[in-house]
């Protein structure tokens, strides 16, 4: 995503959010402390690959989205908890959720990335919601005040850059500093479905096997003795073999030893630098 400078390219770029929060605040009657945390939220749902979902949501009627709403509020209690909850008090699933994406998601889900997840949730409600939207409607555009930004150019005086001496060799192949890829930047979400999980042997076996040493590490889901995992993420050994993986496509569905194993990239949308 291009870099946004101004407070006016911001609100512009997130026009559709802007919209979708009007629509719920004052035509649905919805509290808009709640609506802007529950943008944040899909807006960091969008991150981690289910693209399009605000458009999607904002082309619903508003049962539905009423029903989102709700769920993405369950959602976001898993996200702030900071006390250890069982993994079978969260029982409850998103049903209109799987309707959109015919994805499993639930509590679970939230609770089980809760750590990463809230730090990308503050960063997008301090960066991006807390500057469109206001205390009771989303902040408008003033079109009239918009204006051109002008191009700076950097003149160099005649004479100003005279000509030293230098012992590289011109006809040596250009450098590139060596970029170091952040964790996040090489890791995929797993979802397995509800009684056919997968261990961390499988799905380590099945990627190498197709792909080869890619596995940096899996991390899968802590659940008590006799409960089956539903979620997991796998670290690649670099950003290439993750793409290699998805093979052009947003989000990866594979069939491991008969069972379905859904993957789904992190990609930041919203600008700034992720700390986890």
């Amino acid at each position: 995503m291009a870099e946004i400078g101004t407070l006016v390219d911001l609100l512009l770029f997130y026009t559709l959010e802007r919209s979708l929060f009007n629509r719920m605040v004052c035509k649905m009657g919805k509290n808009p402390h709640q609506v802007k945390a529950t943008i944040a939220l899909w807006l960091l749902l969008e991150e981690i690959g289910y693209h399009d979902l605000i458009r999607t949501i904002h082309s619903r009627h508003e049962k539905a989205i009423d029903a989102l709403f709700n769920e993405s509020l369950l959602c976001l209690e898993c996200i702030k908890s900071t006390i250890s909850i069982e993994t079978t008090a969260l029982i409850y699933n998103f049903p209109v959720f799987y309707l959109l994406f015919n994805e499993p998601m639930n509590q679970r889900f939230s609770y089980y990335n809760r750590e990463f997840m809230y730090k990308r949730f503050m960063h997008i409600m301090g960066t991006v919601c807390d500057k469109i939207f206001g205390e009771r409607a989303a902040i408008e555009v003033d079109m009239s005040g918009m204006r051109p930004v002008p191009l700076v150019r950097v003149a160099i005086e005649e004479g100003s850059s005279p000509t030293r001496k230098t012992n590289l060799n011109p006809e040596a192949s250009e450098f590139y500093p060596r970029q170091i890829v952040p964790k996040e930047a090489r890791t995929m979400f797993l979802t397995f479905s509800k009684g056919y999980p997968l261990s961390r042997h499988e799905i380590v076996n099945f990627f190498t096997s197709k792909w080869g040493g890619v596995v940096e590490d899996v991390i899968m889901e802590h659940t008590r003795p006799g409960q089956n995992p539903q979620f997991g993420r796998i670290v690649f050994t670099t950003s290439t073999a993750m793409a290699r993986v998805l093979n052009g496509q947003s989000k990866a569905k594979f069939l491991v030893n008969r069972k379905h194993l859904w993957a789904r990239p992190y990609v930041q949308r919203h600008g700034g630098t992720s700390s986890c």
